[in-house]
């Protein structure tokens, strides 16, 4: 039988057996692999900003057109730029989206570190998101 798995705030629909258990994410493989497993799709890096981005949205899976999902990929990134403190929200525009800007004393990052720092950033991200059932 479904039921909802709260994450944090927001709620986002997902198929459980009964009794499964959460664990929590130490590394970017556990992390691809419970993702993948929870929500019957392959994940990858974009998978997984694109999961961050329907939280944050507080949306459930329905068709989404390109531009839609590559907002919401969008919307993933800079929630976990905002986690190492690189990027402020600083209100919602007409739609509702959240509206970011880059902090000035944030580090630049050069491009080879980015897909590290995005990965480790939603490792710490799920971390929060994850509950344990006991």
């Amino acid at each position: 039988m479904p039921k909802l798995l709260i994450l944090n705030k927001e709620l986002i629909i997902v198929c459980l057996q009964k009794n499964q258990t959460m664990r929590k994410v130490d590394n970017w493989k556990d992390l691809c692999e419970k993702l993948s497993e929870l929500f019957g799709i392959e994940v990858d890096l974009n998978g997984v900003l694109f999961l961050v981005g329907m939280r944050e949205r507080g949306l459930t899976f329905q068709r989404f057109s390109k531009e839609e999902k590559l907002n919401l990929i969008n919307l993933g990134s800079c929630t976990l730029y905002q986690e190492m403190g690189m990027v402020s929200s600083y209100g919602k525009d007409e739609d509702g989206w959240p509206l970011f800007h880059q902090n000035s004393m944030a580090p630049v990052i050069p491009e080879e570190l980015k897909l590290k720092t995005l990965q480790d950033c939603a490792i710490r991200y799920f971390q929060k998101v994850f509950l344990e059932e006991d």
